[in-house]
């Protein structure tokens, strides 16, 4: 049995029990044998490069030439057609398994990306008011040093004394990367980023104004440009065990 006629009998097979090894044992398809294919293409590969060879050594002086021009034309149309025919019979059969796995695959990672991208919204969101209350802390820890360092100036000028430094109090800060007990971790990437507001006031050395050149002169440092809105975004990245 020639290896066309496997091709075929592969393509047609819709058996039950074929299913059920496909159900079962996805990995069954992943080892599938390409020895014969590859020697088929090769040879083909070789037909053309002879072809595209004669090709380019041919020069049409003579009718003949031009005819043997046109065959040589029809042959190389042939060798598409034929390789091309090729390999959709032989990848016919394995389509089919990749088409039946790449809808759930899109389903379920584009819903875990909506839902990561939820939940670490949420997360950015909490780090952001642990933020607040830690700078609202911060002020009250800073009032009360200020008061006790007065208090001890008068004290120390009582008794003519220097008075001894309150050594400051910095209020513990929010984690910076939050690490779960799977491993997992998420973290803020930062990152400064330009948005044109008036483009009429944006200076001239931008040209149109082309956004690459603006981003471009924010990676390098500038925080103020004419017409632009330069800000830093925050964006929650998490990565997996």
């Amino acid at each position: 049995m020639d290896f066309e006629k496997i091709l075929q009998m592969e393509a047609l097979k819709e058996t039950v029990a074929t299913k059920e090894v496909v159900r079962k044992e996805p990995t069954a398809l992943r080892g599938f044998d390409t020895r014969a294919v590859m020697a088929d293409l090769s040879a083909m590969e070789n037909k053309c490069t002879e072809l595209i060879n004669e090709a380019n050594a041919l020069k049409i002086t003579t009718a003949d030439e031009n005819l043997k021009a046109v065959n040589i034309s029809g042959k190389l149309q042939e060798i598409t057609k034929q390789v091309k025919k090729k390999c959709e019979d032989f990848l016919t059969p394995y389509k089919k398994v990749t088409s039946a796995i790449n809808g759930p695959k899109k389903r379920i990672t584009e819903a875990a990306d909506r839902a990561k991208t939820i939940i670490n919204q949420k997360i950015f969101q909490f780090r952001k008011q642990e933020e607040i209350e830690a700078a609202k802390q911060q002020k009250l820890i800073d009032e009360a040093s200020k008061k006790l360092q007065e208090s001890l100036n008068e004290q120390a000028k009582e008794l003519g004394i220097k008075a001894p430094t309150v050594a400051p109090i910095k209020a513990p800060k929010p984690v910076t990367i939050l690490r779960g007990d799977s491993g997992a971790s998420v973290y803020t990437q930062s990152r400064w980023k330009v948005e044109i507001v008036n483009p009429e006031l944006v200076a001239r050395e931008y040209c149109v104004p082309l956004i690459s050149l603006l981003n471009q002169a924010v990676k390098m440092g500038s925080r103020t440009l004419a017409g632009c809105r330069v800000f830093k975004d925050e964006t929650p990245v998490t990565r997996s065990a």
